[in-house]
């Protein structure tokens, strides 16, 4: 099951990717942003290795989840939505993922059935919260369902027009009244984000992109667009003295400084790692930036992978 929808108004806006000579997204930036050879090593000479785990599997069968709900709730009615059986959808979705996965892995299982379960569990959990709370975090009053998985495909940079940014974004709803669009992107964490997460401006860039790729495409006044992470935690503490919340509601900061730093930084990785056609820049040097306390390696894939990144090599600030 994958959710889509576009509101018919807003489709006529989309632009079709496939005459883009080059794409894009979030992930390739903030890779560069990181470590250029990172991004070498996985977008140029194609060597990123298998990836899949229970809990990315988990947070693409939720977000699916929810936003089959969603669809339903705005596009129909609260009672329709809250009738779907949303226990058998998000078991169906997490074993249709964790099966991709298998089949990515070359056949192999990268989790136990006693894992799955609890993942299961805890899905469902959450489920019944958001149900009972919904019209906290989702009202259908004065508000339009934009569109589920929107297509973001525009031109990223002045500096290039044959490199185009490309991504999805989750949820997009507008207030009818005020005329003013949301943008929401889910979550799925443990324990929720801590502080440093919070604070990490690197995660924050990529609503305030969005945010600045949708006014363009969509031709929406770009400070008529709000911007949301909504993060669900998979789990809540066992025994705590204080109420515990079971989402968590961040709204980075998008003005229009902001989003110039970002769009420079933008500017800077296209400029450097493609050619005025869109093709990648094979020849260049891409730095391995270990960061401070090599934190740029420790998630890394290529961390131990010396032949390609040797150690030495590696930049620490």
């Amino acid at each position: 099951m994958k959710s889509g929808y576009i509101n018919p108004i807003y489709k006529l806006s989309l632009n079709d990717i496939s005459k883009a000579p080059a794409k894009i997204s979030y992930s390739q930036w903030s890779m560069f942003e990181k470590c250029p050879k990172q991004w070498k090593l996985s977008y140029i000479d194609k060597l990123a290795p298998f990836t899949h785990s229970i809990a990315t599997c988990f947070g693409t069968a939720f977000h699916e989840t929810l936003q089959e709900y969603l669809t339903i709730l705005y596009t129909k009615s609260v009672k329709e939505a809250n009738e779907l059986d949303l226990r058998d959808m998000l078991l169906t979705c997490l074993k249709q993922e964790y099966l991709k996965g298998v089949q990515a892995n070359g056949g192999e299982h990268f989790s136990t059935p006693t894992e799955l379960q609890e993942h299961l569990e805890d899905g469902v959990q959450i489920i019944e919260w958001f149900k009972k709370r919904r019209a906290q975090y989702f009202s259908t009053k004065n508000q339009e369902l934009v569109g589920i998985e929107v297509e973001l495909a525009v031109p990223a940079s002045p500096v290039n027009k044959n490199v185009y940014w490309y991504g999805f974004i989750d949820i997009v709803v507008r207030d009818t009244v005020q005329n003013k669009i949301k943008i929401l992107d889910i979550k799925t964490s443990r324990m929720g984000w801590n502080k440093w997460q919070k604070a990490d401006k690197l995660k924050q860039a990529q609503l305030v992109a969005y945010k600045k790729y949708f006014a363009d495409q969509f031709g929406t006044p770009i400070d008529n667009i709000d911007i949301e992470f909504f993060i669900v935690k998979r789990k809540l503490l066992e025994e705590s003295m204080f109420p515990q919340r079971r989402v968590q509601i961040l709204n980075p900061a998008s003005g229009s400084v902001t989003r110039k730093k970002i769009q420079r930084s933008i500017d800077t990785f296209i400029e450097y790692c493609f050619d005025n056609d869109g093709n990648k820049q094979v020849s260049k040097n891409y730095l391995a930036i270990a960061g401070k306390g090599a934190k740029h390696c420790k998630w890394c894939p290529f961390k131990m992978d010396y032949d390609n990144c040797p150690k030495e090599n590696r930049i620490r600030e």
